[in-house]
């Protein structure tokens, strides 16, 4: 673990640790976001269904009232795609910060390359 320590500064293993609960976390996301969208396509059906008498799916709701089955289509779209956005900008950050330092991990050995000759 010393090894580790003088490889690491301080801010290599807090960007690090940023990094990684911004990979988890994306993860975490994209669910409750995926699992918002279907919530959301159960209830407005749910709604729907409830005026209407007799065993009715969605697909009948789809010949019946088209715009009503577009209209709950584009709200879960909307929904599972805000989750899919932010899923990749937290996976953006988590690989940035490890390019980061990466590229400084890099950079100092370089340096220290060129100092010893």
């Amino acid at each position: 673990m010393k090894g580790q320590d003088d490889f690491f500064s301080q801010k290599h293993i807090r960007l690090l640790n940023l990094a990684t609960w911004a990979k988890y976390l994306a993860w975490v996301v994209l669910i409750i976001f995926a699992l918002d969208a279907l919530a959301i396509f159960l209830q407005t059906q749910t709604g729907y269904l409830n005026g209407l008498a007799g065993n009715v799916n969605f697909l009948t709701i789809f010949k019946n009232d088209p715009d009503i089955a577009i209209r709950i289509l584009l709200d879960v779209l909307g929904v599972f795609f805000k989750g899919v956005v932010y899923y990749l900008v937290l996976k953006g950050l988590s690989l940035g910060l490890n390019m980061i330092v990466e590229t400084d991990i890099n950079y100092r050995e370089n340096n220290n390359r060129e100092e010893k000759q």
